[in-house]
């Protein structure tokens, strides 16, 4: 009897005891699932908000109903520039040219048809005239070798032989001409044989003097649609809906 008085009086004296520890366990287990089911959740939610926002950055062609033009484009297609432009024999000869299929992949050539100095440029005659001359192509090529700062100090030496030329004279007073020459776009197509036939070619040289071309080159959407190859087919599309 001894014995068991003594188990019920240690069992007495550590029953609160053990039971407090026992809720203080399941309290931590409990607070640590379900943080753990919180904290898995917050992960689920910012991926799927992450996702919201990856899926919501659509492009402006994306946009556009399946089929039809970009809407850039297709907005270019309804302008009067194009309409009056389309008709133009001078374009539809550009789109077969073979100097200018030569050089829609070349990415100088996109970077000059983007430069609005050439855009200036190319409408004056004194300009087309002056890429005839060897010695000017021969000065540009020069340019290309050496950086913009390099360029600006040593124009003077690397123009030289040209200060005689009337169309040089003419067009070194100008701002546009002087930012153009210092382009190493500019510098390295007046080398390129495909650059130099396309530009000596009427139906191109006629096209760069209409402002409506100039126009149309400073969009982005139009250079892409008639460098990459598809200007002919929008083209063809556009006729098509006005019949």
């Amino acid at each position: 009897m001894g014995r068991e008085d003594d188990t019920m009086t240690t069992f007495r004296k550590w029953r609160f005891p053990i039971l407090i520890g026992s809720g203080i366990i399941a309290a931590g287990v409990l607070i640590y699932f379900s943080n753990a089911r919180v904290g898995t959740e917050s992960t689920q939610g910012a991926i799927g908000k992450r996702d919201v926002y990856r899926d919501g950055q659509v492009n402006s062609a994306d946009v556009a109903t399946p089929g039809e033009a970009p809407v850039a484009t297709a907005a270019i297609l309804q302008s009067e520039d194009f309409k009056s432009l389309e008709k133009d024999p001078n374009f539809q000869s550009l789109l077969s040219d073979e100097s200018f299929q030569r050089l829609r992949k070349d990415e100088l050539f996109r970077r000059l048809l983007a430069d609005s100095s050439f855009h200036e440029m190319a409408r004056q005659g004194a300009f087309h005239q002056l890429l005839k001359n060897e010695a000017f192509r021969r000065a540009l090529a020069e340019s290309a070798k050496q950086d913009l700062s390099q360029k600006k100090s040593n124009e003077q030496d690397l123009f030289r032989g040209l200060k005689q030329d009337a169309n040089f004279s003419e067009l070194s007073k100008q701002k546009a001409f002087n930012d153009l020459i210092r382009s190493d776009a500019m510098a390295h197509m007046a080398r390129n044989e495909a650059f130099l036939r396309l530009m000596n070619s009427n139906a191109f040289s006629e096209l760069l003097r209409q402002k409506a071309f100039s126009d149309l080159l400073s969009h982005e959407a139009f250079r892409h649609e008639l460098l990459n190859g598809s200007m002919a087919r929008l083209s063809a599309d556009s006729h098509a809906d006005k019949k």
